[in-house]
């Protein structure tokens, strides 16, 4: 479900290099308002560095990527670019959920704990507020009998299902996905893209890295193909599977499918 107008997110000729390496050779990508793009590729072709970008855990070195309109960690003084104030990044960043392959979760911090942790202190909402909104969230994705759980008793799809409702907790405008099911045992992975796919269908704004074809063919409204730091075709995935354009998407989908 996609609404016209600006992009929630829009990345614009972004580079970014670690050292000598050139990571992201110049990616242009947008993405709508409630619409889900899935990015696919072969390891190595920085998937997870534009993700990481997009949220401001990597800085880049040229581009700029902006998320309902403003731009992320960096503004305009006297028509040059520099580093915005930590305050303004954290504002921003608060509104861009993140759910990361390993679930990170606060191991001495309950289910319920780990879901109002931001709320309660960088949000500042009041505890008892947070915990009605926390059980809310936990219910939302399927553990709302696990609100009194550490993560060392709930498996690895569990503890995926809290981390997406602690990204949640904040009320993000956009969701971010880094192979968020690669980490799970395989019969895990299934309850991960449920709740996934249940987020696309209340028209969450979602920019997703996995190896899941499956949920790329069934929810994303457009696939993105990367390879060595670029977009190498970008389709809807009915045409995307079935008629790729690029010479190197169908030398990629032939080896996986």
């Amino acid at each position: 479900m996609m609404a016209g107008g600006q992009p929630m997110i829009e990345i614009i000729g972004v580079r970014k290099s670690f050292g000598q390496l050139e990571v992201l050779k110049g990616i242009d990508l947008a993405v709508q308002a409630g619409e889900v793009v899935v990015v696919i590729g072969p390891s190595g072709s920085g998937k997870s560095t534009l993700l990481r970008c997009v949220n401001f855990l990597e800085p880049v070195n040229a581009g700029r990527i902006l998320v309902d309109g403003e731009m992320v960690g960096l503004r305009e003084v006297d028509g040059r670019l520099v580093q915005d104030t930590q305050e303004r990044i954290d504002h921003l960043r608060s509104r861009i959920g993140m759910v990361f392959q390993r679930f990170n979760l606060f191991p001495h911090m309950t289910a319920l704990g780990n879901v109002i942790e931001a709320p309660v202190h960088v949000g500042r909402v009041p505890r008892r507020q947070a915990e009605e909104m926390g059980m809310e969230l936990l219910r939302k994705v399927g553990l709302a009998d696990k609100g009194n759980a550490f993560p060392a008793k709930l498996s690895g799809g569990q503890q995926q299902r809290v981390a997406i409702a602690r990204a949640l907790a904040m009320r993000p405008k956009v969701m971010l996905f880094d192979e968020a099911t690669s980490a799970l045992d395989p019969e895990l992975v299934g309850e991960v893209l449920a709740v996934m796919k249940d987020l696309a269908q209340e028209g969450m704004t979602m920019l997703v890295v996995t190896h899941e074809m499956g949920f790329a063919r069934e929810v994303a409204d457009r696939v993105a193909f990367m390879d060595d730091g670029r977009i190498v075709e970008t389709a809807p995935p009915a045409q995307f599977f079935a008629n790729p354009r690029e010479q190197r998407t169908r030398e990629f989908l032939g080896k996986i499918l």
